[in-house]
């Protein structure tokens, strides 16, 4: 009969290690202030807050789970030590929306948030913003004439306008509004069965993805970004693959409040070393724009 290996850890050695986690956690007090509206993965029951109920519920489906379990928190197929490692990590209440740090230079993380898009995360990637910096500067470096006409941003990157319907219940809007972080809410007048407002959240975000999270509520008729009136220049850039970005940049002047009269656009592509190439400079307009030809 071979010889026992007392190193490894016997079955008998983990549920015990198991037994004593539980028995320390159940009698740690629950949070009172945990909201549940916020949300964290391992809050299986979602009451806003990691606690006893759910390493319970985590510890009644522990294994193999092929029909998919609740408390798979990696959904890699089973639940267990990495999933009970993730559970521990969150005890206590879960967070709310995470803004994270402003960046530093607006206008790069104006196009940034601009790019991301309706499908898009709702935070900017920190590469993303490093890299519009860095091209912004070198498009400038190669045509100074861009260096006084800044980007005019599209919208407000910490605000929706939303509809919410009379006679539904809210209470999910409500949450949505807690977990977002809204630190104003702007009546702006009542129209169709719905009162209109201007929400205010406490940082920047790709509010163009926040308003489907909003509109997919049913006591939601309506969720936009608040849109900028007028503006004279659009800079969009656009990733061709390889590492180059083709950038759009719209200059426009005169009378632009519902679109400029004169609009010189360019077209750049520059790699990732930060070299620009001017593809196309179009000049176009009314008859009285001068392009100082």
């Amino acid at each position: 009969m071979p010889a026992s290996n007392p190193r490894r850890p016997s079955t008998t050695r983990f549920v015990a290690a198991i037994a004593m986690i539980v028995t320390l956690i159940a009698v740690a007090p629950t949070p009172v202030t945990a909201s549940p509206c916020a949300h964290c993965p391992t809050d299986l029951d979602g009451d806003g807050s990691t606690t006893a109920a759910d390493l319970a519920t985590m510890l009644a489906q522990w294994g193999a789970c092929p029909n998919s379990c609740d408390a798979d928190v990696d959904a890699d197929g089973a639940v267990g030590p990495t999933d009970l490692a993730a559970l521990l990590a969150d005890w206590g209440e879960c967070a709310l929306f995470d803004f994270g740090t402003p960046y530093r230079d607006d206008e790069s993380a104006q196009i940034g948030y601009e790019m991301l898009g309706p499908a898009g995360p709702l935070a900017l990637p920190e590469i993303t913003y490093d890299r519009i910096l860095s091209d912004l500067d070198a498009i400038r470096d190669a045509a100074p004439a861009l260096l006084t006409e800044p980007h005019t941003p599209a919208w407000a990157r910490d605000r929706l306008i939303v509809k919410v319907l009379d006679g539904v219940p809210a209470a999910a809007y409500e949450c949505l509004n807690e977990f977002y972080r809204v630190v104003d809410a702007q009546f702006l007048f009542t129209s169709g069965g719905g009162t209109w407002w201007v929400l205010t959240f406490a940082g920047d975000v790709n509010v163009e993805a926040l308003g489907g999270i909003y509109a997919s509520l049913d006591e939601i008729a309506f969720a936009e970004p608040d849109a900028l009136i007028g503006g004279e220049n659009h800079y969009e850039p656009v990733m061709l693959g390889g590492g180059v970005w083709r950038w759009t940049i719209d200059d426009g002047w005169h009378d632009c409040f519902d679109g400029c009269d004169c609009h010189r656009q360019y077209t750049f592509e520059v790699d990732a070393r930060g070299n620009v190439v001017l593809i196309d400079l179009v000049e176009f307009g009314q008859p009285w724009c001068d392009f100082g030809r």
